[in-house]
């Protein structure tokens, strides 16, 4: 029967490839192909688009299922576990050829790469001076880079061409924030404005969040013999006769607390002094989440063109604007209100840089301060919100407080208002009675896509490692919203894709 698995998984893998291929074919004179690992991303633009392609992303996701699924089932279980156990090396990898700039070193370098001894120079070259001096700076050599580099090119996020000559492939490029290297010796502050996000989204989910998640099975298995970084003991008990007396009867909210010794909330530590930089990354950040969902998804999950003139779109923690300012420049019948904390409002015009100004000088793009958990306060016209926007925002937070925000718009909403939450939705990963899958029930993969779907459960961990957070599944977020005076009444979202539009009424 096992032979039987592998085989079916292996056919699994062929028609899907021969699906894949045949969406190449007629795409156009000369038909494209597949974009190659070893060329980086913006050269091979026409190729890429299709890989965004919904309809090419149905067999590019069952392929990846497929091979993992097909992986998983022969490879030994030890070598299995090992390698999964030891993938926080990998992200520690990734986080570094994102904070030493190695992607735009080695763009500038061009397709032949650069010897490892010159890659070493030049990230020296790019450290602050007065980091330059410091004696921890001889903690990173070339024998220790090459080390690094060579974990990457075996995992396929950078390419060796020859023994320690080293070049960007398809992967490493995706975080290439194209700026030259004398801009980022120059002004390395803001080396995530004006960019796609996407190299902020690797530094931030690699730092506070993945050192976070390393606390899970500390927070939720609490040991009273369990000592902490700092060398305190029994953090989680309430006095055991060692404990260091700010350490003692602390309730942890989340794992982020061990991590970091600190009492605050996320959002609140990260506006401590000394924490600009991550604030600042985190709202960068936003803009490459943009990724994780099919391009112009939002644009096409609601009828906006349906609003009448002068609708008020309310984006509640918004951020910058990253997923609401795309439908103000797409509809210009619509006004767009983004509302976030005062160190955000602060920072969002900058952020932009020279984007979208005519947007923000008419004012049809406009940011508020408020308190999602405070009750709300109408505006100075008194005009009624058409539409509530809630783009990952209630996964930060426990059901309790979820519940709070979703209470607090309800006063607020007139009869046509509706509610928009983009958030994943978890599925199960075996057929349930409802139906709701990914494959049918004769697919030889999970019902879920496995592999293919595995990050929007790892960012279901994450969110409760810094926030004691939680994506949902459907059925979950119905009854949240339910429990606050909305119901339900449409979901959007691409095939083979956990990532949705949830589309909710007063009641």
């Amino acid at each position: 029967m096992t032979f039987r698995a592998i085989r079916a998984l292996h056919a699994c893998i062929g028609s899907a490839i021969d699906e894949l291929e045949h969406i190449y074919k007629q795409s156009g004179t000369p038909p494209s192909d597949f974009p190659a690992m070893d060329d980086p991303i913006f050269s091979q633009a026409t190729a890429e688009q299709l890989v965004n392609d919904p309809a090419a992303l149905v067999p590019i996701r069952h392929i990846v299922a497929a091979c993992a699924q097909l992986s998983a089932t022969v490879n030994r279980p030890f070598d299995s576990i090992i390698d999964a156990v030891l993938g926080g090396q990998l992200s520690a990898c990734v986080r570094f050829m994102e904070a030493a700039h190695v992607v735009e070193i080695l763009r500038e370098a061009g397709p032949g790469g650069m010897q490892v001894d010159d890659i070493y120079q030049a990230i020296i070259s790019l450290r602050p001076v007065n980091l330059v001096a410091s004696p921890d700076t001889k903690n990173l050599t070339s024998e220790r880079l090459v080390h690094i580099l060579r974990v990457l090119a075996t995992t396929h996020f950078l390419r060796e061409v020859s023994p320690n000559v080293f070049a960007n492939n398809r992967r490493s490029s995706v975080i290439d924030t194209g700026k030259a290297l004398e801009e980022l010796r120059r002004d390395p502050a803001n080396k995530y404005t004006s960019t796609n996000g996407m190299a902020a989204t690797v530094s931030h989910i690699s730092d506070e969040l993945s050192k976070s998640g390393m606390y899970l099975s500390e927070w939720l298995l609490p040991d009273v013999d369990y000592i902490d970084p700092s060398g305190h003991y029994g953090m989680f008990c309430k006095n055991n006769g060692r404990t260091h007396e700010v350490q003692q009867g602390i309730h942890h909210f989340a794992p982020l607390n061990i991590a970091y010794h600190t009492k605050l909330p996320y959002f609140d530590w990260l506006e401590l002094p000394g924490h600009t930089h991550r604030l600042k990354r985190l709202e960068h950040s936003m803009t490459g989440t943009g990724a994780w969902e099919v391009k112009d998804e939002l644009l096409r999950a609601f009828p906006w063109d349906k609003l009448g003139p002068d609708s008020l779109l309310v984006d509640v923690g918004g951020g910058i604007g990253s997923a609401s300012i795309p439908i103000a420049q797409a509809h210009p019948h619509i006004r767009v209100i983004i509302e976030d904390r005062l160190p955000v409002i602060e920072s969002a015009h900058a952020a932009w840089g020279s984007n979208h100004k005519a947007l923000f000088q008419s004012g049809r793009v406009s940011w508020c301060t408020r308190d999602f958990f405070a009750p709300w306060f109408p505006f100075a016209n008194d005009k009624v919100p058409d539409v509530f926007l809630l783009r990952l925002v209630l996964h930060d937070w426990p059901d309790e407080d979820a519940l709070k925000i979703l209470r607090e718009l309800r006063p607020a909403a007139g009869p046509h208002t509706r509610l928009i939450i983009g958030d994943l939705l978890l599925m199960h990963a075996c057929h349930n009675e409802n139906g709701e899958a990914l494959v049918g029930r004769d697919s030889p993969l999970l019902a879920n896509l496995g592999a293919a779907s595995l990050r929007p459960y790892l960012l279901d961990l994450t969110m409760t490692a810094i926030l004691a957070g939680k994506e949902r599944t459907m059925d979950e977020m119905a009854t949240l919203l339910l429990s606050a005076g909305w119901k339900m009444t449409e979901v959007k979202r691409s095939p083979t894709s956990l990532w949705a539009y949830t589309i909710a009424v007063p009641v």
